[in-house]
């Protein structure tokens, strides 16, 4: 393959943003990363000139259910290509494909499309472990889980589901009974555990740190803090939840949605200034309503919880709670920086590199750092998506070869 070329735009790296920058990719990994310097630029190399636009490392989006009109439960590689796909249209080109509460043999049969879609060429981006999320949440967390599909852990199913896999992290309320051997064994495997759905109280979190838990599902949703937990026996009725352990305990990576749907400005703010961009992921927890006009759907298979799009706000239907989001990634990172009022940089780290550490994937992806794939985006100042490339390659969804225009 050629070496490719991306200049006359700036470049967004770890660190910072370097204007007038360049990077080279050949053989599919990244070659060079810096200011621009055309005598380096190789001779055999394709050209793709950015037009002054950002050259961003493409995001990687740990916790994802669907998109396009369809769902990983749906379990067909063409459904999920369809979320890939719309999905790299909006700059994600890795994630994590994320299942719903349901049946054993359902979960199975989403694992089983997504492993059959990668061992082809991933054509319409990188599909990395799945992210189970269910069915082992506390009841009263459940959201817009079915409530017949919500249950504790049983060694007997998760074993089958590990193995399936590769899964790369489960949610599950580590305070439910047969908790422990399923966070020690994902820690065994190297999975993330993470804490999510969950009537945990501070001390029972701690607990579960003790065991493996690394990491905590979308901040602020559907988990206890100071002022909405159940006392169940706690010295004090206030005691802290799940959200002061994220804070004060250093051991914990957690995620925000960041659509301006489920958390205020104030709040993506001060978990902002207590996490920082290298302890708080982006996440889109898009259903598959996202990219489609406002209407009904399901959460999770097709039989699944049903939801309503309204204005860019899924609800389940008595309106009680959000069920997922209907924003792709770019919208997240504009939003982000907007409304938290950080670096674009900083907010791109949040949607690519700090992902890709919380699911040991950093050395691969994530940043624009020589040796690592050339998995690249290039956008606007208001991050809107103009070209998008997996491995140095324009995506099906782009111009033709060496163009990537979407």
């Amino acid at each position: 393959m050629l070496a490719v070329v991306f200049w006359n735009g700036s470049v967004i790296t770890d660190r910072g943003v370097i204007a007038d920058g360049m990077v080279t990719a050949r053989e599919g990994r990244l070659e060079y990363v810096g200011p621009r310097r055309d005598e380096w630029m190789p001779p055999d190399a394709e050209r793709v000139d950015a037009g002054g636009l950002y050259i961003s490392p493409g995001f990687v989006d740990i916790h994802v259910h669907g998109g396009g009109g369809s769902d990983f439960m749906d379990a067909t590689v063409a459904d999920v290509e369809t979320v890939l796909a719309y999905h790299a249209a909006h700059g994600t080109t890795a994630l994590c494909p994320t299942t719903a509460s349901a049946p054993l043999a359902e979960i199975l049969a989403a694992l089983d499309a997504v492993a059959r879609y990668r061992r082809g060429e991933q054509r319409c981006g990188r599909a990395l472990g799945a992210h189970i999320e269910g069915p082992y949440l506390n009841f009263s967390k459940r959201g817009c889980h079915l409530p017949d599909e919500v249950r504790a852990p049983e060694e007997g199913e998760w074993r089958q589901i590990l193995e399936r896999g590769p899964v790369a992290s489960l949610t599950l309320a580590p305070e439910l009974p047969g908790a422990r051997p399923l966070i020690e064994e994902l820690r065994r495997r190297g999975a993330v555990a993470s804490a999510g759905h969950s009537e945990a109280l501070y001390h029972e979190m701690e607990e579960a740190v003790g065991w493996g838990v690394r990491h905590v599902t979308h901040l602020y949703c559907a988990m206890t803090d100071a002022m909405n937990n159940r006392w169940r026996g706690t010295p004090h009725p206030r005691s802290a939840g799940i959200l002061e352990a994220v804070f004060l305990d250093e051991r914990l990576t957690s995620e925000l949605i960041s659509d301006g749907r489920h958390l205020s400005r104030e709040m993506l703010r001060l978990a902002f200034r207590h996490k920082g961009y290298q302890g708080l992921a982006i996440v889109t927890d898009a259903m598959r309503g996202a990219g489609l006009p406002d209407g009904d759907y399901t959460f999770g298979p097709r039989h699944g919880m049903p939801v309503v799009v309204r204005h860019g706000e899924a609800r389940i239907p008595d309106g009680t709670a959000l069920a997922s989001s209907v924003c792709p990634m770019n919208e997240m990172v504009r939003l982000f920086r907007d409304l938290a009022g950080c670096p674009l940089w900083q907010a791109v780290h949040m949607a690519a590199l700090t992902p890709a550490t919380i699911v040991g994937r950093e050395h691969e992806i994530g940043s624009l750092a020589p040796g690592k794939r050339a998995d690249v985006a290039l956008f606007d100042e208001q991050v809107q998506v103009r070209a998008v490339y997996l491995e140095g390659r324009s995506t099906p969804l782009g111009g033709g070869p060496g163009k990537g225009i979407l």
